[in-house]
């Protein structure tokens, strides 16, 4: 029952692109992204394909198919902008968007594969967010291999990923604590954690004793957000981090409540998948739904804090939720069904192997 948190999330990152300029709408969302995907990663790994050669190619495919198609389709709805636009004009929006010109500008846009200690530095990308993908690629990697295999691995992993931020106030900024793939190690391992800790009945009578509900927690997620938001207007440096690492707290929290069969509202989970859904499609094709909106009103490339900025992001909701839906009618619901089957063959293996 983790679509509406999933697709909250994506709207945030929209605001925060488009139109408010806040950074916790951003920041703290892409770290709660993190913390589902540590999560259902070692969910899946365990419950669903299992760590052999087999359940892990299985893992890797559907992955893929999960990831790349609406990616490769948002790219080119990027690209079909410039060439329409112009680079000049993209460009101006966000200074990502613009065609490859070599070799690697274009293996990285095809491959969701930026490679750099900060990976929102390379330019250009088609779909701007997808930085982010390149960190969560290099997890699910890692977790395939079988990084969460063992809650003992997942508490060293954790220690080290504390260790690693820890050093960062020390030695590094901001920047490191937030960009680099060694930073979303700390929420991917709280994820990844979380899994175990779900299964611990102890643990989740004394969470009990907390009063607090799903409902609760995903208001507080908000309200965290919206308060630090309102902060940094007032003041910068290291103190605006706290709400930061509230909000992992927080998203922690509201991601185990949901395991224990929590609702942020009373939905049935096939509404809750659907509206999951959105969240892909939103987190992708959000700077270009702008861009197209903002030129279509206004004969040019508008976005931020403005009446402008306000009514083009407005219009773009209404946009991108009808993107979204021609997004899982034409290419997410046809290739599910390969993953169904997918899935499918691999339960029938692991039943064959258990029989055997």
């Amino acid at each position: 029952m983790l679509g509406l948190f999933r697709t909250t999330l994506a709207l945030m990152v929209m605001a925060y692109h488009l139109f408010a300029e806040l950074k916790p709408l951003g920041t703290y969302s892409v770290y709660g992204f993190y913390i589902i995907s540590g999560y259902l990663m070692t969910l899946i790994m365990h419950e669903s394909y299992g760590y052999t050669l087999f359940g892990r190619f299985s893992f890797a495919l559907n992955r893929f198919l999960r990831l790349y198609p609406q990616y490769w389709v948002a790219s080119i709805f990027s690209a079909g902008l410039v060439f329409y636009l112009g680079a000049e004009t993209t460009t101006h929006y966000f200074k990502s968007i613009y065609m490859p010109t070599s070799a690697r500008e274009y293996f990285s846009n095809i491959a969701m594969i930026f490679p750099s200690w900060y990976p929102n530095q390379v330019n250009p990308r088609l779909v701007p967010p997808a930085w982010a993908l390149t960190v969560e690629l290099f997890f699910y990697v890692l977790i395939c291999l079988g990084l969460s295999k063992h809650y003992t691995v997942i508490k060293v992993w954790l220690l080290l990923s504390v260790a690693y931020v820890v050093a960062t106030f020390a030695f590094g900024s901001w920047s490191d604590r937030y960009f680099p793939v060694a930073a979303a190690s700390l929420p991917f391992s709280i994820g990844s954690a979380i899994y175990f800790i779900s299964k611990d009945e102890g643990i989740h009578k004394r969470f009990l004793t907390l009063g607090l509900s799903t409902k609760t927690l995903f208001i507080l997620m908000l309200a965290n957000c919206f308060a630090w938001s309102a902060i940094s207007l007032l003041t910068t440096g290291a103190l605006v981090e706290i709400g930061f690492y509230l909000n992992l707290l927080i998203c922690a929290l509201l991601v185990y409540s949901i395991t224990k069969c929590g609702k942020i509202v009373d939905i049935s989970k096939a509404h809750d998948t659907y509206i999951g859904d959105f969240s892909y499609p939103i987190y992708l094709l959000h700077w270009q739904t702008g861009i197209l909106v903002s030129f279509v009103i206004y004969g040019e490339a508008v976005h931020g804090f403005s009446t402008k900025g306000g009514v083009s992001y407005i219009v773009s909701l209404l946009v991108i939720s009808l993107l979204a839906v021609v997004f899982m009618a034409i290419i997410d619901r046809p290739i599910q069904r390969i993953r169904s089957i997918i899935k499918a063959n691999k339960a029938l293996a692991k039943t064959r192997a258990t029989a055997n």
